[in-house]
């Protein structure tokens, strides 16, 4: 279950939910797309934080040794540039 994009036969964007078996939305431009998605996505990650704050699982001693290091360090490592799943796009946080 998910959402699909589809260019219309006009060229604008429809998005297709198969949980609804219907578009949600008709008649979009790209930036209207990104926009939806980044909304989205907004919401996902807000509550899959939300669930592991909930869960209160504690850092491992290994853990805090590694934190202990950043502080030192006086800044925490980045995961530079990572793939977004099987897209092809690669996300940077340098």
């Amino acid at each position: 279950m998910g959402w699909r994009i589809e260019k219309q036969s006009n060229g604008k964007f429809a998005v297709y939910s198969t949980r609804l078996d219907d578009y949600i939305v008709i008649d979009a431009a790209p930036l209207e797309i990104a926009q939806l998605y980044a909304e989205k996505g907004v919401k996902v990650y807000l509550a899959s934080a939300r669930a592991q704050l909930a869960k209160e699982i504690p850092v491992p001693p290994d853990g805090e040794e590694k934190i202990e290091a950043s502080r030192r360090r006086g800044a925490t490592p980045k995961e530079g540039e990572v793939p977004i799943g099987v897209t092809g796009f690669t996300l940077n946080d340098d």
